[in-house]
């Protein structure tokens, strides 16, 4: 019952979410709001954005796909919200587990649909996390994880600030920036220095095997559904229509960090000993 209940949350979470990805400002100049339509930059009638819309609609003034991505949030974050609460269970380090999965889906929703992850959401996740991290720990007698989450993050941020001058095709600053975040979570539920350092390696690793399969898969997408299937919104394909080669498609990396983190942090318990969630 209990999961049932924190699963139905997730759905009145999850729309705030969307709607929260819709509104949030990005100057960066990336893509447009999901209110808008990807082609034309027409705003959207009320009717195409209906969170129980299961399948795309059309622009009214373009004719370009909308896709349905209200919805596809709200279900996410209810699975989402239910398997946290069966692995964590009704403890109080459940809540801010549901902080980091409602950030990085929200982070997740954008970058999908805009290819960014603006730093009016990004820093904003890292700052409200921390001071509940910071509150819940303290108050629950955990409060020696704090440091060492806030050392994670700088440390994972470091790794992926490397990274990210040796390849800046490869990986965007707005991923380095994301890193804070997660390394945030990694470093709270490990036991020791070394634990948060296995944790990182870990979401490193799966990190990038997903980005890899959500390469080939946006790829395989835009050949089955056309070159509109999840379009970067600068780089339009080619006038020709002809496809990138599958290794060289590019594609959103936040969500696969941001599911590699999410994973390695909640079944911490069963990969580390004395960690927050063992």
């Amino acid at each position: 019952m209990f999961v049932l209940l924190v699963g139905g949350l997730g759905l009145f979470v999850g729309l705030g979410l969307a709607l929260l990805a819709e509104l949030v400002p990005d100057n960066g100049g990336g893509g447009q709001s999901p209110t808008h339509c990807r082609s034309c930059e027409t705003h959207l009638p009320a009717k195409a954005l209906s969170p129980f819309r299961l399948q795309a609609t059309q622009c009214p003034n373009c004719g370009s796909a909308v896709p349905a991505s209200r919805l596809a949030t709200m279900l996410v974050t209810a699975v989402v919200f239910a398997l946290s609460a069966g692995v964590v269970g009704a403890r109080w380090q459940l809540i801010p587990i549901l902080l980091f999965a409602a950030s990085l889906i929200a982070l997740s929703v954008v970058d999908v649909v805009r290819y960014r992850l603006p730093d009016r959401l990004t820093f904003p996740s890292f700052a409200i996390s921390l001071a509940v991290l910071t509150a819940l720990s303290a108050t629950s007698g955990e409060g020696d994880h704090i440091l060492r989450a806030v050392i994670t993050a700088l440390g994972y941020g470091f790794v992926m600030l490397v990274f990210n001058i040796i390849m800046p095709a490869g990986l965007a600053f707005g991923d380095v920036k994301l890193s804070l975040l997660l390394g945030l979570f990694l470093g709270w539920v490990a036991g020791n220095g070394i634990d948060a350092a296995r944790l990182v390696i870990w979401a490193l690793l799966l990190g990038n095997i997903l980005g890899i399969l959500s390469g080939v898969l946006v790829g395989m997408g835009r050949r089955i559904f056309g070159n509109d299937f999840l379009p970067d919104p600068d780089f339009p394909p080619p006038d020709d229509g002809s496809f990138l080669p599958l290794m060289k498609t590019a594609f959103p990396f936040g969500p696969a960090l941001a599911l590699s983190a999410f994973a390695i942090v909640v079944f911490s318990g069963q990969l580390i000993t004395g960690g927050i969630l063992a």
